[in-house]
């Protein structure tokens, strides 16, 4: 199935469905069920999303938590927002709208080392995608990979301290009411540095992105292979796009 046939299908399917809270051990299940309303093989999906055909399998069936850019590279591929991902139904995309998040409220879902709480879920078409993180990460030996999506990430610690690791600059600290901006492209990594797990609100936002491509994205217009290779954070090595 051509991608440009298979993405509308996918966000149809997505939108048919209801609910209102998006466990953090359904992202397999739930995106085994939106592949397969959509009519899409694994095959079809992995050339839609640059995520090789063995990681997208242990996905669904649960043999790995799938990393932020990850499900990130997967919404973007299906043309499917996060919000439609975790919070299938409808959202409001009028001009001068507004959603309040309440303290119980949010979506919550695990994503390797992070856990996180998506505010702002009843709105489509968001520039900008909030999140509240726990980062529970301690070492950068517990990651497969590392994080990099395009656009500007906002990082502010609300508890605890965290370490960010990027390419281009030497580790820094924060501490509780400190906070970052930074190039979301460059390869990064937080790790916490306090003794209990610390929690952070991370807002990212793409302004190279047009309208079009914000629906609920996590900052990473169109659909493309990564430099002719797929990308399986279960392997330290890339694949070769045939």
């Amino acid at each position: 199935m051509e991608a440009k046939k298979a993405a509308p299908a996918a966000r149809r399917a997505v939108k048919a469905e209801s609910g209102s809270f998006f466990s953090e051990n359904q992202i397999g299940l739930r995106l085994k069920e939106v592949r397969q309303a959509a009519g899409l093989k694994l095959s079809d999906l992995s050339g839609m999303t640059a995520v090789s055909v063995s990681y997208l399998s242990k996905i669904e069936n649960g043999q790995v938590s799938p990393s932020f850019d990850i499900i990130k590279r997967i919404c973007d591929g299906l043309h499917v927002s996060l919000e439609d991902f975790v919070r299938p139904g409808e959202k409001s995309q009028i001009s001068g709208r507004k959603t309040v998040t309440r303290t119980n409220e949010g979506v919550h879902f695990t994503s390797g080392q992070y856990d996180y709480k998506a505010h702002g879920t009843e709105l489509s078409r968001k520039g900008m995608v909030p999140l509240e993180m726990t980062v529970r990460a301690r070492s950068l030996d517990e990651f497969d990979h590392w994080s990099r999506h395009s656009g500007e990430e906002f990082v502010y610690v609300l508890k605890g301290a965290i370490e960010i690791h990027t390419e281009h600059y030497a580790p820094f600290r924060l501490e509780t009411g400190e906070s970052a901006y930074f190039d979301s492209s460059m390869q990064h990594l937080y790790i916490t540095v306090s003794e209990e797990d610390a929690h952070v609100l991370s807002v990212s936002h793409d302004p190279d992105a047009s309208a079009a491509e914000r629906i609920g994205q996590f900052m990473n217009p169109g659909t493309r292979r990564v430099e002719g290779y797929f990308i399986d954070p279960s392997r330290k090595e890339t694949q070769k796009a045939k």
